[in-house]
């Protein structure tokens, strides 16, 4: 996995800073499960992808769906373990700890880039 930030709306004062890029089949598969908990600006951006579950997973967690064009197309708010969410779409999935999507006042149409880390 790759770690990067998130750059929200072209403005580098607004970002998410600890974000893992799922690069394989196996890392998108597993995406969080097994996670303890989360840190505020901490998530993973699973592409491609248009659904995910919670089955197994400790934690609720936000989960913001992008379009092609990395606009925010839907968010699910603190998402509690056990459930399943799709955005038909969508062509990538953003998680993040539960309430970091109102904490960064992240809305639909927002557009949301993902840069590593140097």
């Amino acid at each position: 996995m790759i770690v990067g930030k998130i750059i929200i709306n072209s403005s580098p004062d607004k970002s998410l800073c600890h974000i893992r890029k799922t690069e394989t089949f196996f890392e998108r598969g597993r995406g969080l499960l097994g996670c303890k908990g989360l840190e505020q600006g901490d998530g993973m951006l699973i592409t491609p992808c248009n659904s995910i579950h919670t089955f197994f997973m400790k934690i609720s967690i936000d989960v913001i769906y992008l379009s092609k064009s990395n606009q925010i197309l839907a968010i699910k708010h603190s998402m509690k373990p056990q459930r399943f969410w799709r955005s038909w779409n969508a062509s990538s999935v953003l998680e993040l700890m539960a309430g970091q999507a109102r904490i960064s006042e992240l809305q639909n149409g927002d557009t949301l880039v993902w840069e590593p880390l140097q």
